[in-house]
């Protein structure tokens, strides 16, 4: 076999490769300049929006295979009138430089190593700021067809901001990732954004503060994104406020300058995709002060949402929101009286995790609430501490979508920015939110939480709380409440500690309650108090108080409420007490209600003998009257052999309350 001769292989290398030793032209050169312009700094001389903040352009020259890129300097001229006087600052960052080759079709890749520097001169003879890095390497990847930054990564090292001479802030390493993924057939991209920085301090030594942070990291990604469009909103927002910040305060502002801001808000937020998930990571924080030092082990925090384009026949608009803190240690200055070893007298607060949320998938009640674990508290000054091993707070709404408080807040943003609205416009807003809620509820607990001061200590072991009320929209809701105590021990313990309770549980329900006939009652007592439309509104408060709270009776007595004791019991050392029963309304009744209950007393006896012996004329009343609630009550015994008291209690339909079947007006004093 006859090998190819050397001279066809080279010929053949050279034409299979010729796209990579294609020379740069100038036509190439000016349709990547034109590229650049328009991606990356878009024209902020837009009428009424301000002026442009660059200074010159992007130039672009051919350089064999490639091109020599130079972008144009960051200046922008800012009022600060903070401390009354007029001053300019000027920002002035240098522009980079890259060599940029071509690459498929019309995208072409970017590489540079200027590094960062950028001068702030605030005015008034002061020194300039000095924003600057050791060493920068970015990669830039456009793509001229679609008007697109697809890929971009940017790290320097070295970096410090510096006032005459002194560093006031450096960040070992800073990182900058973006990427833009096309969807095939469509418009619309998918952004990721990245952003990490290594090993940042910042100092103000002679106010003895400081400030590091191990590290920090941010991930974004926005789904379904028509990246242009928002690239474009996004400029316009800018060029508004930096428009705004160029004005001199004691000028009048332009008109309507709120509505416009939040038009031009509102346009960048349509553009923001279906779908975003965002994280934001904190490590290793620490802040000092003369007084203080603070430490933050990790904090995280996180968002998301999905369904936001309700074209697109999703399952509508849901999210959840987060932040997660750890190993938080917070202490104050030394003070008398510190432990051993402790220059600052320890901790003032202490923190093993702290857990914030709230979210909603579509369709379902938003979800909130609170978690803690390991709280410390040292007050060292009052020697009081204060611990607890865990505790809770969550919450549900129902019939409130996300969307809704989009629209809402929305609404009454521009209710309020609108001078010819009347004073109900934004209680209307409010109003139609309120309505919608379906149902709430909410959960509150505690664990092992002791309290410890110079002279007394309170040890619980748990204690929680919860309420629920729904069907809220409608005149046949329902309702829960509860309450528990376990373990409450106080010591040393005080005279009347026999009868303090120790642990208890309450627990009620409630139906049909006319929780819509109850709203519309509360909204036009609300709306009757305020002026509208040159009218002076009520001026009689005390009268419109006795209005509402005789509608207030009058709904509740026709509708038909009931109450139910589901569990009461509370038991101290020297006693006890359990109640059971149900109380309804009826409007037929004198009072508008009927009830029926039984109630079990134990230590009666003994709790009557001690308060008889008290000097203080309000223990002994309640004593005579304990007395005579004692000549009503059956004796019984507990099943563990106690002496008690039972009651049978019941408010009849004419009026009458009977215990044990007496009279109970029959037995008090005339």
């Amino acid at each position: 076999m006859r090998r190819p001769a050397p001279a066809l292989l080279g010929a053949a290398f050279i034409l299979a490769a010729g796209p990579v030793f294609a020379q740069a032209t100038p036509e190439g050169a000016d349709a990547l300049q034109k590229g650049l312009t328009a991606i990356l700094t878009p024209t902020l001389a837009a009428a009424g929006l301000g002026e442009p903040i660059f200074e010159g352009g992007w130039t672009v020259e051919p350089d064999g295979a490639g091109y020599r890129v130079t972008g144009p300097a960051l200046s922008l001229a800012l009022r600060d009138d903070a401390d009354g006087r007029k001053r300019v600052v000027r920002i002035r960052c240098d522009g980079d430089r890259y060599i940029a080759t071509a690459g498929q079709g019309a995208v072409y890749r970017l590489h540079g190593e200027t590094p960062i520097r950028c001068e702030i001169r605030t005015g008034g003879g002061e020194p300039a700021v000095l924003l600057t890095s050791r060493s920068r390497r970015a990669e830039l990847t456009v793509d001229l067809a679609a008007s697109l930054l697809t890929g971009s990564t940017d790290q320097s090292e070295g970096v410090a901001v510096t006032e005459d001479g002194e560093t006031k802030l450096a960040v070992r390493r800073l990182s900058l990732t973006s990427a833009t993924t096309p969807h095939p057939g469509s418009t619309k991209q998918d952004i990721g954004l990245q952003f990490e920085a290594e090993g940042l301090s910042a100092s103000d030594p002679a106010a003895g503060e400081g400030v590091t942070l191990g590290g920090l990291r941010y991930g974004g990604r926005l789904e379904d994104v028509d990246a242009a469009a928002l690239r474009d909103r996004m400029w316009r927002l800018i060029a508004f406020a930096l428009d705004a910040a160029r004005r001199d305060p004691k000028a009048s502002p332009p008109p309507h300058v709120e509505r416009k801001l939040w038009t031009l808000a509102h346009r960048a937020l349509a553009q923001a995709g279906d779908a975003m998930d965002a994280g934001l990571t904190l490590t290793d924080l620490r802040i000092t002060a003369p007084d203080s030092d603070s430490r933050i082990e990790r904090l995280e925090m996180a968002a998301n949402y999905a369904g936001l384009n309700q074209a697109a026949g999703g399952a509508g608009l849901g999210g959840k929101v987060s932040l997660e803190l750890k190993g938080l240690s917070a202490g104050g200055p030394a003070v008398d009286g510190a432990p051993p070893g402790s220059a600052r007298g320890g901790p003032g607060v202490t923190i093993d995790r702290l857990l914030l949320s709230a979210a909603q998938a579509s369709g379902s009640p938003v979800e909130y609430g609170a978690e803690i674990e390991r709280l410390r508290v040292a007050l060292w000054q009052e020697q009081t501490f204060v611990s607890l091993a865990d505790g809770h707070y969550r919450g549900r709404i129902g019939g409130l979508g996300l969307a809704q408080l989009v629209e809402v807040a929305g609404t009454l943003g521009q209710a309020v920015d609108n001078p010819d609205q009347t004073a109900l416009a934004p209680i209307r807003v409010l109003e139609r939110l309120v309505r919608s809620i379906s149902g709430y509820e909410v959960d509150v607990g505690v664990g092992d939480l002791n309290v410890a001061a110079p002279d007394v200590r309170v040890s619980l072991r748990s204690a929680g709380y919860f309420e629920s009320y729904q069907g809220l929209t409608g005149n046949d809701g329902t309702g829960r409440l509860k309450l528990d105590l376990a373990g409450l021990g106080i010591d040393p313990p005080p005279p009347f500690a026999d009868w303090i309770p120790r642990d208890g549980t309450i627990a009620l329900s409630f139906e049909r309650l006319p929780y819509r006939s109850l709203l519309d009652a509360y909204w036009t007592a609300l709306t009757g108090l305020i002026p509208q439309d040159g009218s002076s509104g009520v001026d009689d408060f005390d009268q419109a108080e006795a209005l509402w709270t005789t509608r207030i009776l009058g709904i509740l007595k026709a509708s038909g409420a009931g109450a139910t004791v589901d569990s009461f019991t509370i038991t101290a050392p020297g006693g006890s007490i359990d109640i059971a029963g149900t109380a309804g309304a009826n409007p037929a009744a004198a009072y508008g209600v009927v009830a029926e209950a039984t109630l079990r007393v134990v230590g009666l006896e003994a709790l009557t003998a001690f308060l008889g012996t008290q000097r203080d004329e309000d223990a002994r009343s309640v004593a005579a009257a304990l007395t005579i609630l004692q000549t009503v009550g059956r004796q019984a015994r507990t099943g563990d052999g106690k002496a008690a008291r039972d009651y049978d209690i019941e408010v009849q339909p004419g009026g009458q309350m009977t215990v044990n079947g007496t009279d109970l007006a029959a037995l008090m004093p005339k």
